[in-house]
């Protein structure tokens, strides 16, 4: 039978089995245990992206609501943060490649949908942030001042033209609706041609009216550039970009939150198969011990019943480790030496009986 090696070595491989295997699975561990704190740590940055446009969203409409401008620095401040949480996510991106374009293009929208708003502020400034402000405030200080010289005049019929013309800008103002401008154009008209029918001088209500009218429709020019409702103008076009950036980052959270499964999932097909393959290799060694332990045990056990009756030799060839082998070779010794004795002994009472029968003789 081939030598298998001492018990010694049998025991020094399979600790080493042992420790091998238990050493890759601390590893696998290890690395794949940073792998998924880092995706969790990507994954908890897109939600702070979200959390972070949701306040943009918020401040914007109360901007707009309120045209109160301490909700644009509330929004510049969460830009800023949503710009450094995006930057932290940079380093990611252009280590996996995975979602890198979704990322890109999100950050380019994102400086679509700063940029849109900023200019939609500037056209709001301009239209007036309150009624004594911008073209508002102009046409509003206009209508006033005529609406006081009509006053002083007495001039009943075009201080209702005059309400009628407020009426259809505030309509405007309130629905954003082409309709209201179309009829205060044509009370607008009807005031200009009664102003010129009228007997007394009107060259200075004339020009206050002109000039509420000019900046009316300077306002209504501006309106229509930001969009008459939600979906229209610069107004439809930043929240487009709002609404394609919050898609993509829920796309890549999404793709993110499946790349965790996938590390799950990995890491524990790949500490299975290193706990089977080092199980299998101990059983494996374990089991080869134990047969040959039991083979060896057996043989020594039939050679010490047989020393009582016959001198036979233990086959060294067929031990299984090197310290059975040399047993063997030492029990082997012991039966040459006890033979030869015994033969010793044997000639020596030949010999003594040889004398003995000498002795009695004639």
């Amino acid at each position: 039978m081939k030598n298998k090696g001492s018990i010694k070595t049998r025991l020094i491989v399979i600790m080493l089995v042992c420790i091998f295997g238990m050493s890759i699975l601390a590893a696998n561990q290890i690395y794949n245990t940073h792998r998924l704190i880092q995706l969790n740590n990507h994954s908890r940055l897109l939600l702070q992206l979200n959390n972070h446009l949701l306040q943009l969203r918020r401040h914007e409409k109360d901007f707009l609501l309120r045209k109160d401008s301490q909700y644009l620095d509330k929004f510049s401040q969460t830009a800023e943060q949503f710009k450094q949480a995006a930057s932290q996510l940079q380093t990611f991106f252009d280590y996996s490649q995975k979602n890198t374009a979704m990322f890109i293009d999100a950050q380019q929208k994102f400086s679509n949908y700063t940029r849109l708003f900023k200019e939609l502020v500037y056209l709001h400034k301009d239209i007036g942030l309150d009624e004594n402000s911008g073209y508002q405030g102009e046409f509003r200080q206009s209508t006033h001042q005529l609406e006081e010289y009509l006053r002083v005049d007495n001039q009943t019929y075009l201080h209702l033209l005059l309400l009628q013309l407020r009426r259809h800008e505030k309509d405007f103002l309130l629905r954003k609706d082409m309709r209201y401008v179309q009829q205060e154009i044509d009370v607008y008209q009807a005031i200009s041609a009664a102003l010129k029918n009228a007997n007394k001088s009107t060259q200075t209500q004339q020009k206050l009216l002109d000039n509420y009218q000019q900046k009316f429709l300077q306002l209504v020019k501006i309106q229509q550039t930001i969009g008459l409702d939600h979906n229209s103008g610069l107004q439809g076009e930043f929240r487009h970009q709002a609404h394609s950036i919050e898609t993509k980052i829920n796309l890549i959270d999404t793709n993110i939150t499946n790349m965790i499964a996938e590390e799950e999932h990995k890491i524990e097909r790949t500490s299975f198969v290193i706990m089977a393959a080092t199980l299998t290799a101990l059983i494996i060694l374990l089991v080869k011990s134990f047969i040959t332990l039991q083979k060896a045990f057996a043989t020594f056990v039939m050679f010490f019943y047989r020393c009582k009756r016959e001198y036979r030799h233990i086959d060294e060839r067929k031990q299984g480790f090197a310290e059975f082998k040399y047993l063997a070779m030492i029990a082997n010794e012991m039966i040459d030496a006890r033979q030869e004795m015994e033969n010793e002994l044997k000639q020596a009472q030949q010999e003594i009986s040889r004398l003995k029968s000498s002795s009695l003789g004639p």
